[in-house]
């Protein structure tokens, strides 16, 4: 039987982790492969633990690369928390906390990522390790832990981590020898700045009291009405009526318009905020070379308290600006009664279809870990070319005025080494007017 799930591609976004642990749930208990390995609970506060979790990361890095791209890109996967037949949840640990632990073991060459997924109200731990390529070297565990001596080789097997034999250490030195052109490329910001996420809620509750005591205390302003006779004969309409609210009738419909308000404008902010570039972090990648590249994959993470946007938030911001609120008016504004139907309480949205706008979708996924990891789709370059990325909208937490040394890894297709840098990006404040979120003014992008 086979895991069931869709392998043909990466699993990266937090929906496609969460049907990973269901399908694991759902599996066979012989269903573990080279590319899966899942554990039903583990103590990662033990040095036992803390092995298993080693091992596994330098068996699923030692893999061939040919075998293990036939598997959801060639990640591999180990699951702590969940087994067929049962999530049962692992004790959440800081992310961060286990990197460091697990780091002096494993190396800097090997690349993984840490995450947790809650389901059924459970924290799975889901390891992710970067697929193998031609060229890398024979990982080995760096310093002892537990029985495993410093130089052990472990190696993925269907559905267990060994020690190496000697057949796999042949295989292991294949993959070193395969001699392939070596990456060389830069990555920086463009620019070296992004702003600070303003507070859009507590602009909303501002502007809410603001307008609050305004619209409690406005008044219609009486002005010269036409014959209602001549209006009543050509156009169908009656002419004014006294408005009959009450003070008290009037003051919930003020409050129910700024309760209404309160959301959309909150709503506008986040849109508006989604759009604005110096919000963004835009990288610009440069091919020194006179070699062109295919299938570079580059991997981005910005530490600080910087986080990227749900992808429910992103689905939701997808569409037209939101709507202006339009307040009620004001106390004693005479209404018009017509002959004809009020066709204008007729939803006619309601019966029209919405457009679909096909589109690509963005270019990159972003994991949130504490702060975030951003990876790009693969893309080309050209000898002796530069590439502007697409913008990556960002919550920036920082104060303005902190430098965040980002950190970014590339592999290319056809090439030899996984090449790594660094570049740093400057907090600035926010430049975002959230004082007028009720004017439909243009919204640069």
């Amino acid at each position: 039987m086979v895991l069931q799930i869709d392998t043909s591609a990466p699993l990266l976004r937090p929906s496609q982790l969460t049907a990973l642990v269901r399908a694991v749930e759902g599996a066979d208990p012989h269903d573990e492969d080279r590319w899966i390995e899942w554990k039903s609970t583990l103590d990662l506060t033990t040095t036992a633990g803390l092995a298993h979790i080693v091992k596994h990361i330098i068996g699923l890095a030692n893999r061939q690369p040919a075998a293990a791209a036939q598997r959801a890109g060639g990640f591999g996967y180990l699951l702590v928390g969940v087994e067929p037949g049962a999530i049962k949840g692992v004790a959440t640990i800081d992310l961060e906390t286990l990197i460091g632990r697990v780091r002096p073991h494993v190396g800097d060459v090997v690349q993984w990522t840490p995450e947790h997924v809650t389901v059924d109200g459970k924290q799975v731990l889901v390891v992710i390790v970067d697929p193998p390529k031609a060229g890398d070297p024979i990982h080995c565990l760096r310093k002892q832990i537990d029985k495993f001596l410093p130089a052990t080789v472990f190696v993925r097997h269907a559905g267990r981590t060994d020690p190496a034999n000697p057949g796999d250490l042949d295989l292991l030195q294949a993959r070193l020898l395969e001699r392939t052109p070596r990456l060389q490329m830069t990555v920086a910001a463009t620019p070296p700045t992004i702003e600070e996420s303003p507070d859009i809620h507590d602009a909303v509750n501002r502007w809410v009291e603001q307008r609050r005591p305004v619209l409690l205390a406005a008044r219609h302003q009486s002005a010269r009405q036409p014959s209602v006779g001549m209006v009543g004969v050509h156009t169908g309409f009656l002419g004014p009526v006294r408005d009959t609210r009450t003070e008290e009738q009037y003051a919930e419909e003020v409050e129910e318009f700024l309760d209404g308000a309160q959301e959309v404008l909150q709503g506008r902010g986040f849109w508006d905020l989604f759009r604005h570039k110096p919000a963004s972090l835009t990288l610009t990648v440069t091919n020194p070379t006179d070699v062109g590249y295919t299938a570079i994959r580059l991997v981005v993470h910005v530490p600080g308290q910087v986080n990227g946007y749900p992808e429910e938030l992103v689905e939701a911001l997808d569409g037209d600006r939101p709507g202006a609120p339009r307040p009620p008016k004001p106390l004693g504004t005479p209404f018009v009664r017509s002959l004809v139907p009020n066709l204008s309480a007729y939803n006619f949205a309601a019966h029209i279809p919405a457009p679909v706008y096909p589109g690509p979708g963005p270019s990159y996924t972003v994991r949130d870990s504490g702060s975030v990891t951003i990876e790009y789709d693969d893309f080309e370059l050209r000898a002796e070319e530069s590439v502007n990325l697409e913008p990556v909208p960002l919550f920036v937490l920082e104060e303005p005025g902190a430098t965040l040394t980002a950190t970014w890894s590339a592999t290319a297709a056809e090439v030899r080494g996984r090449l790594a840098g660094e570049f740093t990006i400057t907090v600035d404040p926010s430049t975002l007017d959230l004082e007028n979120l009720d004017d439909d003014h243009e919204v640069e992008e």
